[in-house]
């Protein structure tokens, strides 16, 4: 039976219409296609408390997870400890352990974008993701292996968990929380817990939400683009890089802090192919004028010795 952990997500009113990167603007012209069902968090095991069974650290835990979800996909997995998580909260709880007041998830995104992370890591960016839009979710997942998500539980999801139950929504459940989760897979239903719709890590467990649970419970959602995702196929393919470049300068002032690669100039029309672009349709037309009518066999002879 697993045992439900701390919350500790807070939203501040004076900065919920802060200025973001919003990913939909993003993604190469429409959603990518991305598959059916996946699940990133499967492959790994042995996930940490990392302190939210004693204190509101679930933002700086799923900065954790997510670090360690990216290095072990795409470079040497690195976990951050115990005592990096309990720096990363310190940003925002100067005075821990006697200030233990959770944190908000876009200031600790800008504290990673602006310092990077107690385990030397900078994030590049970070981008809202609509997560009412469910293919908009499932794209971000197949590119960045993960999406950031700030959600509110009911007391009915702490008996879900404590059962190995998906989480659901129930319309006379209390809430009791505001929490912050990684989630990497959709679809494909499995038994027990992650027989749900949406699979996340909680509490040192991977388990899974309903959609309904999704559809009323989720409040915000972000992916996070760390040095590791760059060079990826799904990152170069399925993300606008010169459109993102230029709003992150819009946004900071700062160049984004990834080489854009140029785009290949358009070769000069070939002068012959240009002007029977013009001459064609101008040539099919009747011409009575006797010196338009000169031009015109004049052309017609040409663009048949072109080939045109």
């Amino acid at each position: 039976m697993s045992q439900a952990g701390k919350y500790g997500r807070r939203r501040d009113l004076l900065f919920l219409n802060r200025p973001r990167l919003e990913l939909g603007k993003y993604l190469t012209g429409a959603v990518p296609s991305h598959p059916a069902s996946a699940d990133y968090l499967k492959k790994l095991s042995n996930w940490q408390m990392l302190g939210n069974d004693q204190y509101g650290d679930c933002v700086s835990v799923t900065w954790a997870n997510t670090r360690r979800l990216v290095t072990a996909y795409l470079s040497s997995e690195e976990y951050p400890n115990l005592s990096e998580v309990i720096t990363f909260y310190k940003t925002q709880n100067q005075r821990f352990p006697s200030e233990d007041n959770g944190m908000d998830i876009q200031l600790a995104l800008n504290d990673l974008v602006k310092n990077g992370g107690p385990d030397g890591t900078k994030a590049l960016a970070f981008a809202a993701v609509d997560y009412t839009n469910p293919d908009e979710v499932k794209a971000a997942i197949a590119i960045f292996g993960s999406v950031w998500i700030g959600i509110n539980v009911l007391d009915t999801n702490e008996n879900e968990f404590s059962d190995n139950k998906p989480w659901d929504y129930s319309p006379g459940g209390m809430n009791v929380g505001g929490h912050s989760v990684i989630v990497g897979g959709y679809g494909a239903s499995e038994g027990g817990r992650l027989a749900g719709d949406e699979k996340f890590i909680t509490w040192a467990e991977e388990t899974s939400f309903t959609d309904a649970f999704w559809n009323n419970q989720v409040e915000e959602a972000w992916v996070v683009i760390w040095p590791e995702h760059t060079g990826t196929a799904e990152f170069m393919a399925g993300i606008d890089l010169s459109a993102l470049a230029a709003d992150y300068k819009a946004l900071t002032g700062k160049d984004f802090p990834v080489v854009v690669p140029p785009v290949p100039p358009v070769p000069p029309a070939d002068p012959d192919t240009a002007l029977a672009a013009v001459a064609k349709p101008w040539a099919s037309q009747l011409r009575t004028r006797p010196d338009l009518v000169k031009l015109k066999a004049a052309l017609e002879t040409w663009m048949s010795e072109k080939g045109l």
